[in-house]
């Protein structure tokens, strides 16, 4: 079992708060982020319905960015060709936009509260461009935020979908490509959506935002950055 867990209001759903700062920012409720990793089975019917009910009932506002950037360059360093790597994204990525669509329709429509986008659309904004200098700066010049952005690239990798191929350097390029492009969502999620505080929700901790959590010196994470590992209760108690 994950230490520190608190039981979600609705009983359903189970929380680790990362970081001191975390749960004064988590308990003002102002905005979720909440990423969805395309081809993660993890991402079902049933745990993404329960996901933004319970965020829903926490959170005035919730964003939910789901990644759909460099997903080919990890296909095409598996052996893919550039056309079956295209293809095979299209497929996923249909698949999930289908059960996005159907979990929002399964908690009402609160279009004013809920926000679907993909990681492509968000890089497109003011915003997200700021961020992401700061945090490709802080790759550049910050040792250990460096370091633990490549431990994130390895856990990218390892768990990635595929046959069992090893890594290589194509995969460890597409890894690192694909971490820095959810790097400034990591960091500064309340620039990026342009809210007082956000609390980025994901279902495992990962490298980068324990580190962001923690960390006092050097780069650190935006003022009102928080982050939550949420997901429901029987998959808590079963870990």
């Amino acid at each position: 079992m994950l230490s520190g867990l608190v039981p979600a209001l609705d009983h359903s759903m189970r929380e680790e708060i990362l970081g001191n700062r975390g749960r004064k920012i988590r308990q003002r409720g102002e905005h979720a982020l909440i990423g969805i990793s395309a081809g993660n089975s993890y991402f079902s019917q049933k745990n993404v319905t329960m996901l933004l009910q319970w965020a829903g009932q926490h959170f005035e506002r919730t964003d939910v960015v789901y990644v759909d950037t460099h997903i080919d360059d990890m296909l095409m360093a598996d052996g893919r060709s550039a056309q079956e790597a295209e293809k095979s994204v299209k497929r996923t990525l249909k698949d999930l936009r289908r059960r996005l669509r159907r979990s929002l329709e399964s908690v009402g429509d609160h279009s004013e509260r809920f926000r679907v986008r993909s990681l492509s659309e968000i890089q497109e904004t003011p915003e997200y461009r700021a961020a992401r200098e700061s945090t490709d700066r802080a790759f550049h010049e910050d040792g250990e935020f460096a370091t633990v952005c490549e431990e994130m690239v390895r856990a990218v990798v390892m768990n990635r979908p595929g046959d069992g191929v090893g890594i290589s350097e194509e995969h460890l390029r597409a890894g690192l490509n694909y971490v820095l492009a959810e790097a400034p969502l990591f960091a500064d999620s309340p620039g990026v959506f342009s809210v007082p505080s956000s609390v980025l929700c994901y279902h495992i901790p990962t490298p980068v935002s324990t580190f962001l959590a923690h960390r006092e010196t050097g780069f650190q994470a935006a003022q009102g950055q928080a982050y939550v590992v949420v997901r429901p209760q029987e998959l808590a108690d079963a870990a």
